[in-house]
């Protein structure tokens, strides 16, 4: 099976050299990197891009709403923490018919929107019965979120279970210059996302937006809730 993609501007070398320099320090770590830096260094690096998909499931609340107020409490309290990315009104209400990606970490809620289009044109909604027996990792780990395994429990209406259907290219932070050693924050669609020090980041261009986002590393070495595409 073949896989096409569009990932922003070209990469002329992106499957065929893995050519990047030794990595360069970050800027301090109150310097936000622009889309533009972003471009720039993919552009110069071409680094290798690596396609991933989700491996199970994932649980989501359904954004109905155009305000942040109209998410529970249990769901606008984590939502952004891990990454530090702030949302606001004009977000929300741009992704009605998008879901909040209900994530969990080993260490508790990693809550996130997923934009609109690479919700509709990359996720198929299944049922929550079919989250619970095929992503029990998730599940056991609600237990952090009571008021949201609650939700779970009682079978609520806001939420949905979704797949996503296609992989996704991602390209290592550490491939375009940025020191694992340094934290890094950048601008994306919605805010900001910072990666902590210590480990690599995987930029995702949003083809809706036009824009790079970042996903965190997991515990495993791969983007957090992602597994190389086979």
């Amino acid at each position: 099976m073949t896989y096409s993609f569009s990932f922003g501007k070209t990469l002329t070398a992106g499957l065929l050299a893995f050519a990047v320099s030794a990595p360069l320090p970050a800027s301090a770590s109150d310097d936000v990197q622009s889309q533009t830096e972003l471009t720039e260094r993919v552009e110069k690096h071409a680094p290798a891009k690596e396609l991933y998909i989700k491996d199970r499931p994932i649980l989501g609340w359904k954004i109905i709403g155009n305000k942040l107020a109209d998410l529970p409490d249990a769901i606008r309290g984590p939502l952004g923490s891990v990454d530090t990315t702030g949302y606001d009104d004009a977000y929300i209400a741009k992704n009605v018919g998008s879901v909040v990606a209900l994530q969990m970490s080993n260490s508790g809620p990693d809550f996130y929107v997923i934009g609109k289009q690479s919700f509709t044109s990359g996720y198929e909604m299944v049922g929550l019965d079919e989250v619970a027996a095929r992503n029990t990792r998730l599940i056991k780990r609600l237990e952090m979120a009571p008021e949201v395994l609650a939700l779970f429990n009682a079978k609520d209406a806001g939420l949905t279970g979704a797949l996503k259907t296609v992989p996704v290219e991602m390209v290592r932070m550490s491939a375009i210059g940025y020191a694992q050693s340094s934290e890094v924050t950048i601008r994306s669609p919605w805010g900001t996302q910072t990666k902590p020090a210590d480990q690599d980041g995987f930029l995702l261009f949003d083809t809706g937006e036009n824009q790079y986002y970042m996903v965190n590393q997991g515990a495993d070495g791969n983007p957090a809730s992602y597994v190389p595409a086979r």
